[in-house]
């Protein structure tokens, strides 16, 4: 891995995108049913390294936070992509939480395991009263691990381009 982790989970280690990342970044955002309900696949490598290249910039201007690649801890392969942010990329908004397993590494509860961290590490690190999370309303694993990490559903929300359901954790600490 070229940057230290960021994040360490029992079966995991988060650290945020590079571009030694594309390959694995690009098969996901090329993968037809990996994007199904998120956005159209893209297959054109610029614009996804264009992707990275805004998530680099994002982490740069704001510590902590960004663009993440997950690999295993036993294996070092790349399992997941996730990413802790402003919604809409604006620093006045609450912070957000998503992830993108690879479809070799669905069903082993890692989406659960890189949300919880996430969460608690948003909590810790910058003391907010809230995680959002969003899905799309088709988007039923998705919405199972958001509940499963104790998130309530708070409504639906026209966000980024489409009509999305948000979720909320409350750190019981602060909110």
């Amino acid at each position: 891995m070229a940057l230290p982790p960021l994040l360490e989970t029992p079966r995991l280690l988060l650290r945020l995108i590079s571009h030694d990342d594309f390959d694995f970044f690009y098969h996901l955002q090329s993968d037809p049913e990996t994007m199904r309900y998120i956005r159209p696949p893209e297959t054109d490598r610029a614009v996804v390294k264009e992707r990275i290249d805004m998530l680099m910039k994002y982490a740069g201007e704001h510590p902590g936070l960004g663009g993440m690649v997950a690999f295993s801890k036993e294996t070092g392969a790349p399992v997941a992509n996730a990413v802790l942010r402003h919604v809409e990329y604006q620093p006045d908004n609450d912070l957000e939480l998503g992830y993108v397993i690879a479809p070799a590494f669905r069903g082993m509860g890692l989406a659960t395991e890189i949300a919880r961290s996430i969460a608690e590490y948003a909590f810790k690190r910058f003391g907010v009263p809230r995680v959002v999370a969003v899905t799309d309303p088709e988007n039923l694993p998705s919405q199972r691990v958001l509940l499963k990490c104790g998130f309530r559903l708070k409504g639906h929300r026209a966000i980024y381009g489409s009509e999305c359901l948000e979720f909320e954790l409350v750190d019981l600490l602060i909110g």
